[in-house]
């Protein structure tokens, strides 16, 4: 289950991968030195979630989505459009499509726990590029 306040304790080539999507050095040393965080209310196969960065690279942004349809609409941390495509389960993971609709980026994510950590892994195969960032569940 994915439910809980997540705050972002380390990334893994985080830079590197943002430049492959496009964003500009600038915002790419940003996005890697930026806090995240992730609220998320998990029932089933039901995701209520809010993501947002400290500093704010774009406001904060909520989606609700199902395992099992086709598309849903959002951003990324700086606030392009995204689709995420047909989410679904594979084992414990939760894995999709996800495209930006403004250019030909295709890539995979795969949101799965980790030794008590939630870790979002995206992949982009026609690069040969991923990364991963490393979530711990923020002190009540």
């Amino acid at each position: 289950n994915f439910s809980g306040d997540w705050l972002l304790v380390r990334s893994e080539n985080l830079e590197a991968f943002v430049r492959a999507i496009g964003y500009s050095p600038l915002i790419a040393r940003t996005a890697s030195s930026a806090q995240a965080r992730q609220v998320i209310e998990h029932d089933g196969d039901e995701l209520r979630c809010r993501f947002e960065t400290v500093p704010p690279m774009a406001p904060a942004r909520f989606v609700v989505f199902h395992v099992g349809e086709d598309e849903v609409r959002g951003s990324d941390d700086i606030g392009r459009e995204t689709l995420l495509v047909k989410p679904t389960w594979r084992g414990q993971a939760l894995a999709a499509g996800l495209r930006y609709p403004k250019s030909s980026h295709t890539l995979r994510i795969e949101r799965y726990m980790e030794d008590g950590r939630m870790v979002e892994h995206l992949r982009y195969p026609g690069k040969g590029v991923e990364m991963r960032r490393i979530f711990a569940k923020a002190s009540a």
